[in-house]
């Protein structure tokens, strides 16, 4: 939600692109911070609690931010970057503990990947929904508000997380400090890399000055994937859904850069919200099916990575090189979507069904 504000802000305190594109990737790098000791405080503490303490940490830093925007520290390189890895690094907990623990310990056996499914769903409309109420909020009351309503929604997530009854666990003391169980999927490399390279093409895209009405749009694009799981690729190849969506991308940008007609550019919106979602699902359930029973989990973590990080990666990349230069950026986007439809439809879609466990 705060990513066009934080944006537009860092280059009205005279930051340059380098240092704009570094303050908003290295939370990306904050991401992976705690992976490796997920499984340690899940085993070892309350697996609730922990999750707990990381959205508190998400809060006191928003807190911060808030804070600081009216302090000369708010143009400071070094604190801006710092705030912005913590807030990668809680994130990243919360979002890993989440997904590789509560939600599967919450809910039926059979029902696991439903839910799986649903939570990534609701995290693909945050990301259109989000911009949108950013854009709103920022325009007729302010950036403090903005911080304030991100605060808020922070803090009705934690009601909400309170309210959930987790089944207890008996403390491991013998749990390992370092693993990789619940933080990332070596099987599952090149997927994460084919998926990773889908959305630094989406990071590049919300650094251009996009409209309300396309983030918009790009939520009704995210609808029609919805639709089309259901009814058109319900019984079709495990192959045609990315395919389709990595096809609904190219087009997007191809629109983007040739076409700059109010019309074109609300195509393009839908596409990319289609071929977004479409990856998005499909993706998701190939982690799934490439992990063991046991390593749901780690599956779902290593999903959530290569999303989040890719979007981190993108806006490095976009805001560092292609500062006000969208012809060239999109151009970029291309060459990596054109690069991933490569891979995937020769590669990496062979390795996958090798090497599937269900």
């Amino acid at each position: 939600m705060t990513i066009p504000d934080m944006i537009a802000s860092l280059r009205a305190f005279g930051f340059p692109p380098l240092q704009v594109g570094a303050v908003m990737g290295v939370y990306g790098i904050g991401l992976f911070v705690f992976g490796p000791f997920v499984n340690y405080y899940v085993e070892r503490y309350r697996r609730k609690m922990v999750c707990i303490m990381a959205l508190l940490i998400l809060l006191a830093d928003m807190g911060v931010l808030f804070y600081l925007r009216e302090t000369p520290y708010a143009a400071v390189f070094e604190v801006q970057a710092t705030l912005r890895f913590v807030l990668g690094a809680a994130y990243g907990l919360f979002e890993m503990v989440l997904l590789s623990t509560l939600v599967i310990d919450t809910v039926k056996s059979f029902m696991r990947t439903e839910a799986n499914h649903h939570v990534t769903w609701f995290g693909r409309f945050a990301l259109s929904l989000g911009p949108v109420a950013g854009i709103c909020i920022c325009g007729y009351w302010g950036t403090q508000t903005l911080i304030l309503t991100s605060v808020g929604f922070s803090v009705v997530a934690f009601c909400l997380l309170a309210m959930v009854s987790v089944p207890f666990k008996t403390p491991d003391d013998a749990a390992r400090r370092f693993a990789l169980d619940r933080f990332f999927l070596p099987e599952g490399c090149l997927l994460f890399f084919n998926l990773f390279a889908v959305t630094t093409v989406v990071g590049l895209l919300l650094t251009l000055p996009l409209s309300l009405t396309f983030f918009a749009v790009m939520m009704f694009g995210f609808l029609l994937a919805l639709l089309s799981e259901r009814f058109v690729f319900a019984n079709a190849e495990l192959e045609s859904e990315p395919i389709c969506g990595l096809g609904a991308l190219f087009a997007s940008l191809l629109i983007l850069l040739t076409r700059h007609q109010p019309v074109a550019e609300m195509m393009a919106a839908a596409l990319l919200g289609l071929g977004v979602g479409l990856i998005g699902s499909r993706f998701l359930l190939f982690f799934i099916k490439l992990s063991h029973h046991c390593q749901r989990g780690t599956s779902q973590s290593t999903f959530f990575l290569g999303w989040e990080s890719g979007i981190s990666c993108g806006l490095f990349i976009g805001l560092s090189c292609f500062s006000l230069q969208p012809h060239a950026l999109l151009l970029c986007g291309l060459s990596i979507i054109a690069a991933a439809f490569v891979g995937y439809h020769f590669f990496v879609h062979a390795w996958y069904m090798r090497h599937r466990n269900r």
